[in-house]
């Protein structure tokens, strides 16, 4: 009878921990992180319109990271040229910039990216990810088209790109 208990404790336990990480997310939410190139704040109010737009959570500390993000700047021209790409860490730019010169140095001082720093911690409660990378993409009207995790699923994204 206890390891009955027991197994229907750890069933709702589970289902109960899987809904509260589903992400909910249909759109692009309101938010702002402090620029890392330049000075200033770049929030969701200064997303291009009309483009697709890739947001990105990774960390400098990351190997997962580390061969997305590579392999993201490898096949810029080809697959992400057109779509506004959004990177955000929360490391400073004194962290993230060199990483970022030497594992995808496509993005560094490109007009189509922008690199963010989340010095508060708002990415987590504002995009729900569970995995760090995180890639999300949405389309020219700021839906949600996908989200991926890691180094794996990263490859999907292209799949979606137009």
């Amino acid at each position: 009878m206890k390891t009955k208990i027991t197994a229907l404790f750890i069933f709702f336990c589970s289902i109960f921990t899987f809904a509260q990480t589903e992400n909910t997310l249909k759109s692009i939410p309101e938010f702002s992180f402090v620029k890392m190139q330049s000075e200033g704040i770049f929030s969701s109010k200064d997303i291009k319109k009309g483009k697709q737009t890739l947001i990105v959570l990774y960390s400098p500390t990351c190997i997962h990271c580390q061969l997305a993000l590579n392999h993201y700047s490898n096949n810029y021209e080809e697959h992400l040229k057109n779509t506004q790409i959004i990177l955000v860490s929360e490391y400073e730019a004194k962290d993230a910039i060199p990483f970022l010169k030497e594992h995808a140095p496509n993005f560094v001082n490109n007009k189509n990216v922008e690199l963010l720093y989340d010095s508060n911690y708002e990415f987590g409660p504002t995009f729900q990810p569970t995995s760090i990378p995180t890639f999300y993409l949405f389309d020219k009207d700021q839906n949600l088209v996908t989200i991926k995790k890691g180094s794996v699923e990263a490859n999907q994204i292209f799949k979606y790109l137009k």
